[in-house]
């Protein structure tokens, strides 16, 4: 690499690090319950071994409240709490590290396919300042740890057709991520089959490494295959498919009904149809200008709500970066990425969707790079300009206005509330705790770092709903008993009251000045 270079690349990992490091445990404002879940596991499998319902070193999945997390982030996030304790800061950083990774190897990809160092340079820079990666980059999200292991895998599988023993770090790489979010299990097969496909004849020639590596991948996702019908894989599928509904079956039938049930009316309308019609109109949802450009994925711990997935300069360099690449080979992997990015999230309920169809922000980037260059140096300086314009907004909005108004979402008053129950616990013989904003033992146990030890004697005991403990020690979680005993700390929601004769000691708000707890004394 030649010296310009590495002190520009060195630049821009130092602004990616700044940019998803600095103020990393208060903004986002709370952890949210599944990064404390999260948490709370790796901090048991650092402790004992076990996640905290006694699993010895899950290999495929973590319970988690009725659902099962790929676990390798689980893994990932043992060292970090390690070196930094059981906080907030500790569940985020893999993200925010494997961000800043996912920004360096990014430069590598573009310049192994478009061997430019110019438009490497810009596509890491783009990617290390983009409202879709920064934002899922300071949360403990596992997609964040699967997109690095996508990159790193797609840039040696490129490697490797030159320099063929890369191609085992490569399908190693590629399988490990398929342990890191369900989307992978899809995206992950589609996008290794295709890419084999199309550089055939170049992977072929090295056949005995070929056939080494499948045997490779295939060990590896071994225990995924083994429990493919297991709940560790398919309840987080079965639950959110777009495909569980059986309103496409009625509409289909009521359609041949409607042509007399004749041959090819039964054709036309068979259910096949409605499942197209579904997953076509989820997977154009993430080409949308309102998630793309305008605001982003609507869920508020996914986007600012104010600020697209992009920035809207980046709009037409997209277009004009995707025009002038089709006719180059090279590039024909970032298509792939591209067509086959949103194919998990369109088999889902919810689109567009920021998580589910990470991937996407590759491609996009790189192209957002190769069409900035493309233009003349007059109209790329009025572009810069927009750029940081747009970007001073998107980070005023994200450390100032954000955090306020979408802390309620970020579960904002768990840790205030849960230290004072903790101080004040040896006073009461019952403590009675809400389970309206959901999750509460879990974030009891972290806040309280809870040896995971007593969790584990007493998984097989508790009254539990969906994996969630319903009682644990003096404390219940959940609905207030018709008669209250005296001398307990209570902990309602906001719509919740209390019939016994009590005393208000204090109101929880969010940073919106929502109301989110009333603790009170019987």
């Amino acid at each position: 690499m030649k010296k310009i270079n590495l002190i520009l690349i060195t630049l821009i990992i130092l602004i990616a690090g700044i940019l998803r490091l600095s103020n990393l445990s208060q903004n986002p404002p709370s952890p949210y319950w599944d990064e404390v879940s999260l948490g709370y596991d790796a901090y048991s499998i650092l402790k004992t071994g076990k996640d905290f319902h006694g699993d010895s070193f899950p290999i495929v999945a973590f319970e988690s409240f009725g659902d099962f997390k790929p676990s390798l982030y689980f893994y990932a996030t043992v060292p970090s709490i390690f070196f930094f304790g059981l906080n907030t800061f500790a569940i985020r950083f893999p993200s925010a590290f494997f961000g800043i990774l996912t920004v360096f190897l990014t430069y590598y990809l573009t310049k192994k396919l478009t061997k430019s160092d110019s438009i490497s340079l810009l596509a890491s820079f783009l990617l290390s300042v983009s409202p879709w990666h920064l934002q899922l980059s300071r949360v403990g999200f596992e997609a964040n740890l699967g997109l690095f292991l996508v990159v790193l895998a797609t840039w040696l599988f490129i490697k490797s057709l030159s320099k063929p023993k890369w191609l085992f770090f490569s399908v190693t790489s590629f399988a490990l991520s398929m342990y890191t979010y369900h989307a992978n299990r899809v995206f992950v097969p589609l996008l290794g089959l295709s890419l084999g496909i199309f550089y055939f004849k170049k992977i072929i020639k090295h056949k005995k490494m070929v056939i080494l590596s499948t045997i490779l991948f295939l060990s590896l996702i071994t225990p995924l295959t083994i429990k493919l019908s297991d709940p560790e894989v398919t309840k987080r599928f079965q639950e959110t498919s777009a495909f569980s509904s059986l309103d496409p079956i009625v509409e289909s039938n009521s359609l041949i009904q409607e042509d007399e049930g004749k041959l090819f009316s039964r054709l036309a309308h068979h259910r096949y149809w409605q499942y197209l019609t579904i997953f076509s109109t989820h997977y154009l949802d993430h080409f949308t200008d309102t998630f793309l450009f305008l605001s982003g994925d609507i869920n508020p711990r996914h986007s600012t709500q104010a600020v697209g997935s992009f920035f809207m300069i980046q709009m037409p360099l997209i277009i004009w970066g995707i025009i002038v690449s089709m006719k180059n080979k090279r590039l024909f992997p970032l298509l792939l990425l591209l067509l086959l990015a949103p194919v998990p999230a369109a088999l889902t309920k919810a689109t567009p969707h920021a998580l589910r169809s990470l991937p996407l922000v590759i491609p996009l980037t790189i192209f957002s790079a190769i069409g900035t260059l493309k233009l003349k140096k007059p109209l790329i300086i009025v572009v810069s300009i927009i750029l940081i314009l747009e970007f001073s907004r998107y980070l005023f909005i994200y450390h100032h206005t954000y955090p306020q108004k979408q802390s309620l979402h970020w579960q904002y008053g768990y840790q205030q509330m849960i230290q004072y129950v903790n101080h004040n616990q040896d006073k009461y013989q019952k403590i009675f705790i809400t389970r309206e904003l959901g999750r509460p033992s879990i974030y009891y146990w972290f806040y309280s770092k809870t040896d995971p030890r007593e969790i584990q004697i007493l998984n097989d005991q508790v009254r539990k709903d969906q994996g969630e403990f319903l009682e644990f020690q003096n404390i219940t979680f959940g609905s207030l008993p018709s008669l209250l005993p005296e001398k307990s700390l209570v902990v309602i929601g906001p719509t919740e009251s209390i019939i016994n004769k009590s005393h208000l000691l204090k109101e929880i708000y969010d940073l919106n000045d929502n109301l989110v707890f009333r603790i009170y004394e019987t």
